[in-house]
C-alpha cells in the first residue's frame, strides 16, 4: 500500500484564484503525512514561476490593489494585508470581504462559549438544549448563545467599527462603498435549505430576498457601480432539490428579477475528493451590464455570460470542472488531472508536479425506464479482465462529474475497474431529474443504478471479470448499497459507509433527520407513517442479505449517526449467517472520506480492499 499512501500526499489542490496587476494568486492545499493534517498556502504565479506568499493561509483577495488573506496564528485565523497582520481577534476571523477599489474590509467573527465536542472535566456542566437543530455534522453541538459580529476595518487607518452584533447565524457575501451584502438564517446549525439576504446600510437591514421567502442564496456580488446585485439563488420550491438560477436586484427600485431560470443549475456543483476550499465567489461582473458565472450541466461545468437584459452566451462547454475563475484564467480539474491553472484559451499556466500517471474516466450513457438518458463513467484497471467495483454517490442530490476523484484512481491502481453513475435524483440534469426521487427512494434511483451497471458489463465485457463484481457507497450511497443487497445477490461483497439504515431512528437522531425526512421522503414520525418509513428502510430487509457486507462509520458522525450501522450490524448478526464486520473510525465526522484525517482516508481503503480480497474468486 506504499504507493497508495504516497499518492494522496503528492497531490496539490488549487483553488481561490484571483489576479492583482499582472500576478495571479491562489490557494494551494496539500495533505501532510507526518503531521497527518491539511495545509493551505497562499501562492503567487508570475511569468510561470510559483512563489509561496504565506503558509497556513487561504482566501486571497484584492484590497485596493494589495493582497489580503487569512492566516492561522496561534491556532486561529487573522487577516493580513500586504504581509501585515491587521486583526488580533481572540476567536479569530471566520470570513471577510474586500474590494479592489478602496481600503474597506468587513470581517466576521464567531464566538461560542461551549465546546462543540464534549471534553472530559472534573466538574462537568449540564447542557441545555432548546433549538430543534442543535448539532451540525463536521462541527458538533451548537452553543445557542453563539455571537456573530461583523467589524468594519479601514486598512489605511487601522480604524475599526462594529457594524453588527447578533445571535442569528450570519454569512458575508460582498460589499460596496459602506453597503454590505449578507445572508442570515434562523437555523442555528446552518443546516436549513433557506436563508434571507440583506443589505446592511448605515445600521439598517434591507431585505433583498423578499420575493424568495423560502429560498436560498448561495452567492451575491455588487455590480461595478454599486447599483445592482447579482445573486445565485433559488425559491425553495423543492427544498433540497431545487436548482439555482441567477437573479438581479435593483437597489434603487428594490426589485428582484430572475434573469436566468433555464433548466441548468447555476451553481458550481462537481464532485471531487481533493477539493478542499471554495472560492469566495462563483460569479463576477465583467462590466456594469454583463455577468459571468459557472453552471453545472450533465456532470461538468459550463461557463456562461449573461447580460442584465437576460441575453445568454455559452462561453465554455468542455467536459471538466471549473473550480475557480477570473476574466482571463481558470482553475480546472479533469478526471485524470487534480487541478491546474489554464488560460481561457487552454494554455497551461501551472500544473503542480505529480509523480502519478492517472487514468482517464470513460463516459458512457444508458437509458432509464422513462427513456431519459443517464450518465455513467468507467475506469480501466491496467490488467484485464479485472474485478469491477460499482460505486454509488451520496446525496442523493449530488453528482459525479468529469473531475478528479482520488479514491477511484486508487481502486484502479489496486487492480479494479470502477463504474460510477448519476441515477435519477442526481444534480446537473435539470429540475425534473433531480426531484424525481423525492418520495420515491429505492425505486427509479435503484433501478438506474442497476441498469447502469448492466450497461457497463455489456459495453466493457472484454475487460470485466464477471465472477468478481463488488458494490460500495457512502451516505445515500451507503443506503443504496444496503438497499441493493437486501433485494439482489449478484455482488461478491459490499461496503456500506455511513449508511442510512433505519428511517425511523434517523428521524430524531440525525442533525438533519426531521427536515430531511419531511422534504425527501414526504413522511414525518406520525403513527400512520411508521410502516411507510420501515418499508423504505434497508433494515427491514436485513434477513434477506446474503452478500458479505462491511460497514464503515465515523464515531463523530452526526449526519447518519453511528447507531445506523450498529442497528444493521446487529440485525445481520442475529438474523443471518452472512459475513459482516463493523469498522469504527475514531474522531471522524460524516465527511471522513473527503476531509478526514489523511491516515484514516488511507486506512479505510486498506480495510475495504482487504474485505473485497477475502471474497474474490
Amino acid at each position: 500500500m506504499k504507493k497508495l499512501d504516497k499518492s494522496l500526499f503528492n497531490i496539490k489542490s488549487l483553488s481561490q484564484l484571483i489576479k492583482i496587476s499582472e500576478r495571479y494568486y491562489f490557494t494551494q492545499t496539500q495533505l501532510r503525512e507526518v503531521e497527518n493534517d491539511t495545509q493551505h498556502r497562499v501562492c503567487q504565479l508570475v511569468d510561470g514561476q510559483v512563489n509561496v506568499i504565506a503558509e497556513d493561509a487561504w482566501l486571497p483577495q484584492n484590497v485596493n490593489g494589495q493582497l489580503a488573506y487569512l492566516q492561522k496564528i496561534d491556532g486561529v485565523a487573522q487577516l493580513f494585508v500586504a504581509g501585515e497582520q491587521k486583526t488580533f481577534e481572540a476567536a479569530g476571523v471566520h470570513q471577510y470581504t474586500a474590494t479592489a477599489d478602496n481600503n474597506h474590509v468587513y470581517y466576521l467573527t464567531i464566538t461560542s462559549h461551549q465546546s462543540p465536542i464534549p471534553v472530559l472535566s472534573e466538574r462537568p456542566i449540564p447542557r441545555r438544549i432548546t433549538e430543534k437543530n442543535y448539532k451540525a455534522d463536521g462541527y458538533g453541538l451548537i452553543d445557542e448563545s453563539t455571537q456573530y459580529r461583523i467589524t468594519y476595518l479601514d486598512i489605511s487607518k487601522d480604524l475599526t467599527k462594529v457594524v453588527l452584533n447578533t445571535t442569528t447565524r450570519t454569512t458575508l457575501l460582498d460589499q460596496f462603498d459602506h453597503k454590505l451584502l449578507l445572508t442570515q438564517t434562523d437555523n442555528i446549525a446552518g443546516l436549513g435549505e433557506s436563508n434571507r439576504t440583506f443589505l446592511l446600510v448605515n445600521g439598517q437591514m434591507i431585505e433583498v430576498s423578499q420575493n424568495l421567502p423560502h429560498g436560498l442564496t448561495a452567492d451575491g456580488i455588487f455590480d461595478p457601480k454599486g447599483e445592482k446585485i447579482a445573486l445565485i439563488a433559488h425559491d425553495g420550491q423543492y427544498t433540497n432539490a431545487r436548482i439555482f438560477g441567477v437573479y438581479l436586484y435593483d437597489i434603487k427600485r428594490s426589485t428582484l428579477t430572475p434573469i436566468f431560470d433555464s433548466d441548468v443549475d447555476a451553481l458550481q456543483d462537481t464532485m471531487s475528493d481533493v477539493v478542499f476550499l471554495k472560492s469566495m465567489h462563483q460569479l463576477f461582473w465583467r462590466n456594469d451590464t454583463e455577468i459571468e458565472f459557472v453552471a453545472t450541466y450533465h456532470g461538468h461545468n459550463r461557463l456562461y455570460r449573461l447580460t442584465t437584459d437576460g441575453i445568454l452566451t455559452l462561453l465554455d462547454d468542455t467536459q471538466r470542472a471549473i473550480l475557480s475563475f477570473t476574466s482571463e484564467a481558470l482553475i480546472t480539474s479533469y478526471t485524470n488531472i487534480p487541478s491546474q491553472i489554464e488560460t481561457r484559451h487552454g494554455d497551461i499556466l501551472y500544473r503542480p508536479d505529480s509523480q502519478e500517471a492517472f487514468v482517464v474516466a470513460q463516459k458512457y450513457q444508458f437509458a432509464s425506464e422513462d427513456g431519459s438518458m443517464v450518465d455513467g463513467w468507467f475506469m480501466h484497471a491496467q490488467r484485464q479482465p479485472a474485478p469491477t467495483l460499482l460505486y454509488i454517490h451520496g446525496g442523493p442530490h449530488a453528482a459525479y462529474a468529469d473531475a478528479f476523484f482520488w479514491e477511484f484512481q486508487m481502486w484502479v491502481s489496486l487492480g479494479y475497474n470502477v463504474v460510477f453513475t448519476n441515477p435519477h435524483g442526481s444534480t446537473s440534469y435539470g429540475q425534473d431529474f433531480v426531484k424525481s426521487v423525492i418520495g420515491h427512494y429505492g425505486e427509479q434511483d435503484y433501478r438506474d443504478v442497476m441498469t447502469g451497471f448492466k450497461a457497463a458489463l455489456s459495453k466493457f465485457s472484454d475487460v470485466i471479470d464477471v465472477r468478481n463484481v463488488f458494490v460500495a457507497g457512502g451516505s445515500y450511497g451507503g443506503y443504496m448499497t444496503t438497499w441493493i443487497i437486501g433485494h439482489d445477490q449478484r455482488f461478491k461483497a459490499a461496503v456500506a459507509q455511513r449508511p442510512v439504515i433505519n428511517w425511523i431512528s434517523m428521524f430524531g437522531t440525525s442533525d438533519i433527520g426531521y427536515d430531511f425526512s419531511k422534504a425527501e421522503l414526504k413522511l414525518d414520525l406520525q403513527d400512520n407513517n411508521i410502516s411507510k418509513l420501515w418499508a423504505i428502510s434497508p433494515l427491514a430487509y436485513a434477513k434477506n442479505v446474503r452478500t458479505p457486507i462491511l460497514l464503515l462509520h465515523g464515531e463523530y458522525d452526526l449526519r447518519t449517526p453511528l447507531g445506523q450501522s450498529e442497528e444493521y450490524f446487529m440485525a445481520i448478526k442475529t438474523q443471518t449467517d452472512t459475513p459482516i464486520e463493523l469498522v469504527r473510525l475514531p474522531e471522524s465526522f460524516h465527511g471522513v472520506s473527503r476531509n478526514g484525517r489523511p491516515n484514516l482516508r488511507i486506512a479505510r481503503l486498506k480495510v475495504m480492499d482487504d474485505w473485497f480480497s477475502k471474497f474474490k474468486n
